[in-house]
């Protein structure tokens, strides 16, 4: 048998530590087992024998199992509940312990909160903006139910062709809802343009009734919607009723309209009587028949809606057209459903696809059959989810977060890897104070415990205060994406989302910068830390102790971040700085929507030609045109066409984007006539049928040959093709120029409600926004104008997600590069104070204090090489991620890289160099009395 007190048993039950149940069963035998040994004893006192004394007393004790597991349950409870009431008390105690600790270190407490409020603060602003784009559903009952078709991007748009795959036309909603099975119903919303709306106000709130000459007159953001809306939504009144089954069935016979919470609250003073009192929309009274739940703003999740109108009332609106009768080819509806009981999502798809896409083809003419066949094979009907409702900037914005996020995370690294060096430091600090506490008993694990208390209050303090740094933060971001418009609504508020994901920050930065200084700092030698003062006891040293490793770590986040700071800041500037084949610092672009205000027919026209000949005299214009859609105005037309000696190969090779534009066009915008002419004045209604195609366009069809006097075909009218115009980019600065046809406006065989007048300046076209406000109100001024913007403001706007990105990422790369230098800092202040005699014994010996210099900066130096030769190749990687948003440079980009190495390691000399001056200037006799 082997000795239980033997060296080897010693080491077996030194790593054998039993705790929890294992503990309580061991203590439950050994106390049965010492009642048995009592008993056995006393029947031997008696003469019996051991084995017949053992047997007497396990016959009297009972039944042993029962026993034992009744004592088991007893003592198990009652080690839980002391566990516990234990742990309770250790908690509150290390809690106390901190907040002291703490408050008697003010510098420490302050600095590593305002570095972590940054770190969490950043996190969760740019969390925000993904929660409001990506992941908040709409305000309505069991949002997961809705099953929304087409693109969630084009909530405000509108086309006018062939039928599409994004959005719809009237007839094919009606055909899509009545033909679906799957869902409990589908509605339709669509795009109102803009409203003038004659409201009442409510000035007496004991009047009776409402003074119907009390009124204000607003512009608020509306939707069409079918009658079948709400009940689809299952968003209930706060006030009077929704539409019911029987409105909106046919034209214009549901002059009704049901407005949201916050108009209801801001515009007609909450007030009762509000239900029952008549709105003036566009000229045409609407009563007021229920207010809707309060938080519901309709289903675009980038704008509140405010009014509600019945999808009927469509050509009493908006009077000069008429998107209802007979229009297969006028596509502006948006369209979602709900999904009945049962029914999942790819058994919605499957059907709505189906019958979307039978419904469309089922309708068309037989001589577009074969290319819609082609083109929903390109771009097939797109179901999904809708519980996120629509949005315009989630799309276009969706790549950019995930980039950002990527981004924000390695500055939270950074954040954590500077703030564990301070507490690194700390800890050296406090090496005689827990060699002291082990020495009195304390376990490691509870001196663990209590460090990671301390570092969570601190991660907690920091997340509270990085809360209020995200809330502007975040608005500061919005900013950036919209600029200064105003029609969005994207709430950033810090919603129960964003709080939980600040904590989870806050507790995971606690985890990462808490444990490695505390495992630091209760790895010490009790002997010798308790002889001496702590300088040579922490675990900072070695040439790449924790706290040089830490720095690396820094060092080579950083490389990423600067590198793709480089890339993302030489990459916008190339896009904004591209030629979009037009006189971009000389352009004024304003749209005008005169048919809401009664213009049409000949009246449009006349206005048209008043409106651009009275901005040609205004000072400092020296020349207009119109067009049917404007440059950057986030519109376009497309259409099929037949071109004269050109066989297509595929559907697409007979689309195009066109645009309707006025007499002297090209000129005015500054585009180059490459061949041919512009349009001019004789281009009218009266005159020749004509075309301009661009370079694009005119090389696809006539690769080998002149265009000039050929012919292509659009609405079954032939045109002659007089002239060719240089690529002008008109919406996009990315990618290839779209092939792309123009017409006279002026032989459009109505002309446009709303219409675009581009402007040429002769100087800072901002300077002259005011003479061409004032030009265009001196024809008419009802006119609503609603903006007049730079050409190069509207190039900047359409790259907001570039922009976005790139300052965004600069930001972070400036913030980590700050961290980094004070980490570097911070490490080669203590090495040096650490090797204080070792300098000074250099010194005595005849060392010059140039040489310590270089020996404290080539360490800096090192470790920073250390940090770049680990962070360069996932640079490398990184720019993969952000292939899709670069411009004009490569994956792999010289510059960038060595700027970032180049930055980094002036940034590192500097932060060396005052604890290596600080270093060079220690007394030899002050420094070997320093031990």
């Amino acid at each position: 048998d082997s000795d239980p007190n033997s060296t080897h048993d010693r080491k077996q039950r030194a790593f054998r530590i039993e705790s929890g149940a294992a503990r309580v069963e061991r203590d439950v035998d050994e106390e049965m087992e010492f009642h048995l040994a009592m008993r056995a004893q006393k029947f031997m006192r008696l003469g019996l024998a051991p084995t017949a004394a053992r047997e007497q007393a396990l016959q009297q004790f009972g039944d042993l199992p029962a026993v034992r597991d009744e004592c088991l349950t007893i003592d198990t409870e009652h080690h839980r509940a002391m566990t516990r009431v234990n742990r309770l008390n250790d908690l509150k105690q290390d809690v106390a312990y901190a907040f002291r600790s703490l408050r008697h270190n003010k510098s420490f407490a302050i600095v590593t909160i305002l570095i972590l409020a940054l770190g969490i603060g950043a996190n969760t602003a740019i969390f925000s903006l993904v929660n409001v784009l990506l992941l908040r559903k709409l305000p309505v009952p069991n949002a997961n139910e809705l099953v929304l078709i087409g693109s969630p991007m084009r909530a405000n748009s509108m086309s006018d062709g062939s039928p599409r795959t994004d959005m719809f036309s009237y007839d094919l909603y009606k055909d899509m809802r009545d033909g679906s099975h799957t869902v409990s119903g589908l509605y339709a919303t669509g795009r109102t343009g803009g409203l003038d709306v004659v409201r009442p106000h409510f000035n007496d709130p004991t009047a009776r009734i409402v003074d119907s000459l009390s009124t204000s007159i607003d512009h608020p953001n509306a939707r069409f919607v079918s009658n079948n809306y709400f009940s689809v939504l299952q968003v209930l009144p706060s006030a009077g009723r929704t539409f019911a089954a029987s409105e909106g069935l046919n034209v214009g016979d549901a002059p009704v309209v049901v407005v949201s919470y916050n108009y209801w609250q801001r515009q007609l003073a909450a007030d009762t009587r509000a239900v029952g009192s008549t709105l003036s929309v566009n000229g045409t009274a609407l009563t007021i028949i229920g207010v809707a739940a309060q938080g519901f703003n309709g289903d675009i999740v980038d704008r509140d809606v405010t009014l509600f109108i019945p999808l009927t009332m469509q050509p009493v609106i908006v009077k000069s057209a008429n998107w209802l009768d007979n229009h297969r080819d006028i596509n502006w509806l948006n369209v979602m459903g709900r999904m009945k009981p049962g029914i999942s999502l790819p058994q919605a798809r499957a059907e709505l696809v189906t019958v979307t896409t039978r419904a469309i083809i089922d309708h068309a003419l037989p001589r577009q059959i074969i290319s819609l066949k082609q083109d929903i094979a390109e771009k097939p009907v797109v179901v999904q989810s809708g519980a996120q409702g629509y949005s315009f900037y989630r799309t276009q914005y969706s790549t950019a977060l995930v980039t950002l996020m990527v981004a924000v995370v390695l500055v939270l690294l950074v954040v954590c890897a500077n703030v564990a060096n301070l507490l690194l430091a700390r800890a050296t600090a406090r090496t005689r104070e827990m060699s002291l506490r082990m020495a009195l008993g304390a376990s490691r694990v509870r001196l663990i415990q209590q460090l990671l208390t301390e570092s969570l209050i601190i991660a907690l303090a920091g997340g509270v205060l990085g809360i209020l740094v995200a809330a502007w933060a975040s608005q500061a971001l919005l900013y950036i994406v919209i600029g200064n418009r105003s029609s969005t609504a994207l709430n950033t508020s810090l919603d129960i989302q964003v709080l939980f994901f600040s904590a989870l920050v806050s507790i995971v930065a606690a985890a990462l910068f808490g444990l490695m200084p505390a495992l630091s700092a209760t790895r010490v030698e009790l002997a010798g830390a308790l002889r001496s003062s702590g300088r040579n006891v922490a675990g900072n040293g070695g040439k790449f102790g924790v706290g040089r490793l830490l720095v690396v770590a820094q060092v080579a986040m950083s490389v990423l971040l600067l590198v793709g700071t480089g890339m993302l800041v030489r990459s916008m500037n190339r896009l904004e700085g591209s030629d979009v084949g037009a006189a971009r610092d000389q352009l004024l672009i304003t749209s005008i929507d005169a048919a809401h205000i009664g213009y049409k027919g000949a009246r449009l026209a006349t206005l048209l030609d008043a409106i651009t000949e009275s901005v040609r005299h205004a000072p400092g214009v020296t020349n207009a045109s119109a067009s049917l859609n404007g440059i950057f105005s986030g519109t376009e037309s497309g259409t099929n066409f037949q071109a004269e000696g050109f066989v297509a190969r595929a559907s697409a090779d007979t689309n195009a984007s066109y645009d309707d534009v006025g007499a002297d066009y090209f000129h005015t915008i500054g585009a180059r006539i490459s061949k041919g002419r512009d349009f001019t004045a004789i281009d009218n209604e009266t005159g020749l049928k004509v075309a301009i195609l661009n370079e694009s366009l005119a090389k696809f069809l006539y690769p080998n040959g002149d265009a000039l006097g050929k012919h292509i075909t659009v609405d079954s009218a032939s045109r002659e093709i007089v002239g060719v115009v240089a690529d002008v980019n008109e919406g996009s600065l990315r990618g290839e120029p779209a092939r792309r046809f123009y017409v006279p406006l002026a032989q459009h065989g109505e002309r446009p409600g709303t219409f675009y007048v581009e402007i040429k300046t002769s100087g800072d076209p901002s300077k002259t926004v005011n003479n061409v406000r004032k030009a265009i109100l001196a024809v008419d001024a009802l006119l609503p104008l609603r903006h007049i913007d730079p050409l190069n403001l509207l190039i900047r706007e359409s790259i907001g997600q570039d922009r976005l990105v790139a300052q965004v990422v600069t930001l972070f790369g400036a913030l980590a590069l700050v961290l980094s230098a004070l980490g570097l800092y911070g490490v080669m202040a203590y090495a040096t104070l650490r090797r204080t005699s070792e300098f000074g014994l250099r010194l005595a010996l005849g060392a010059v204090p140039g040489a310590i210099v270089g020996l404290v900066l080539r360490e800096a130096l090192v470790t920073t090489a250390a940090g770049l030769l680990i962070g360069l190749p996932f640079a490398f990687g990184m720019s993969q991620l952000l292939r899709e948003q670069l411009f004009g440079i490569g994956t792999v980009d010289v510059p960038s890289i060595v700027l970032a190495v180049t930055v980094l390691a002036v940034t590192a000399a500097l932060a060396a160099y005052l604890p290596a001056m600080r270093a060079s200037r220690v007394a030899p006799l002050d420094a070997l009395r320093a031990d």
